[in-house]
């Protein structure tokens, strides 16, 4: 029997490995996916990006600051901040929101904007691929319009894409008195 060297064993070793092995796999890209909040003003699907909300509570009670326009419905202390409560759906069609069970406000913090939006209720978490959402926004939606970026498509409805920041920079929404 022939007599080997350490190193012939782990050169032979080398070899058979090289032959047999299937290569390291291809790194590929990981495309986060858009992660948004499902919520509705007047009865219209809206998404907000998730970064945007930070946090979704029942409607708070508010005590109503005097001279302020019709849609502040007042402030209220949230955790120990006091923070305006905006009512979207008077803000954005006239009408104040019938507070309901469903109900909500979404905190947001955006552009040194902090405020609660009161909307008719939310539906939850909803993702959705970069790739899906469609420029366009979608029709009928009123004064929405400024404040919209596109459009997703699901198996049950159309969500348009609420921006939070169109809403922080808009004049009409920064007056309140």
């Amino acid at each position: 029997m022939p007599i080997t060297s350490p190193f012939e064993i782990l050169k032979s070793l080398d070899s058979r490995f090289r032959r047999n092995s299937s290569g390291l796999p291809v790194a590929q890209a990981v495309v986060d996916d858009w992660i948004g909040i499902g919520f509705a003003i007047n009865q219209v699907p809206l998404l907000a990006k998730m970064d945007d909300v930070s946090e979704i509570l029942p409607p708070p009670a508010t005590i109503r600051v005097p001279g302020a326009i019709h849609w502040v419905r007042g402030l209220a202390n949230i955790r120990g901040n006091l923070m305006p409560v905006l009512d979207m759906n008077a803000f954005l069609f006239g009408k104040p929101t019938e507070v309901r069970k469903e109900s909500r406000v979404l905190i947001i913090g955006k552009l040194g904007v902090v405020a609660a939006l009161l909307v008719d209720e939310v539906f939850g978490l909803r993702r959705f691929k970069p790739e899906e959402q469609q420029p366009e926004n979608a029709p009928d939606v009123g004064s929405l319009g400024p404040y919209l970026n596109g459009v997703f498509v699901d198996q049950i409805r159309s969500w348009n894409v609420f921006s939070v920041e169109k809403l922080a920079r808009a004049d009409t929404f920064l007056r309140v008195v």
